[in-house]
């Protein structure tokens, strides 16, 4: 408990109460939905989603290297206001005197060319092409290896559910209805004290088996959704 509350950010004073049982997070979680046989595995996953980032990064490279190797044109403009003066004083248009100084616009523009002749930047083009090869594989791989591990986890998934309802489904009903006989017949004294211990025994040994049973469900359901890219 001191460990949970550690890893939960909470006090050692603070109470701490699980919400839900794990009987009821197994049997009310349903199936998932898994991805099609078309679509790529692990879609959501990180892996997934770096190994395909990758692949973006290396096509905008091979992109930015041909557009580098072609003729390209590059506008320009500028525009300069100046006001220019001097202390002494003249005379207007009018006979008043005034300071001397004068307001200058000065507006240019331009284009510039680039023409390659002999370098179309075809080394950087295969340096990027060759990091694209890789990107791709990777990609590749990684899709293989979360369509194995999805496969994994959903046959263990499939066999924890399956034993989990061994149990649900009769087997614990009967180990209670058991025991029961069992008391009521060491009450009418037709069983002794040790068949009613042995038959106890027996239940609660199905009962941790049921609970180990919950347990390894729980988790198998944890590591599909893991698998899956859908980590809650």
């Amino acid at each position: 408990m001191v460990a949970l509350k550690r890893l939960l950010g909470v006090s050692g004073d603070e109470p701490l109460q699980v919400r839900n049982t794990l009987e009821s997070l197994v049997q009310t979680d349903g199936p998932l939905p898994l991805p099609s046989p078309a679509a790529p595995a692990g879609g959501t996953r990180p892996d997934v989603q770096e190994a395909e980032a990758r692949l973006r990064v290396a096509d905008a490279r091979i992109d930015r290297a041909r557009r580098e190797g072609r003729a390209d044109v590059s506008l320009f403009g500028t525009y300069m206001r100046m006001d220019a003066g001097f202390p002494q004083q003249g005379f207007n248009n009018i006979g008043a005197l005034e300071r001397v100084h004068g307001l200058f616009h000065y507006v240019s523009g331009g284009a510039t060319v680039t023409v390659p002749l002999r370098n179309r930047n075809q080394g950087e083009i295969a340096s990027a092409q060759a990091v694209r090869v890789g990107a791709e594989a990777t990609l590749a791989a990684v899709h293989l290896t979360a369509q194995a591990e999805i496969a994994a986890a959903k046959s263990r998934d499939d066999y924890a559910r399956r034993a989990v309802a061994v149990y649900t489904e009769g087997a614990r009903t009967l180990a209670r209805q058991n025991l029961d006989v069992v008391t009521q017949t060491y009450e009418l004294g037709r069983a002794t004290v040790f068949d009613v211990l042995n038959e106890q025994r027996r239940y609660l040994d199905l009962e941790r088996a049921y609970t180990a049973a919950l347990r390894e469900a729980y988790e198998a359901r944890t590591a599909l959704r893991r698998a899956l890219g859908d980590v809650r």
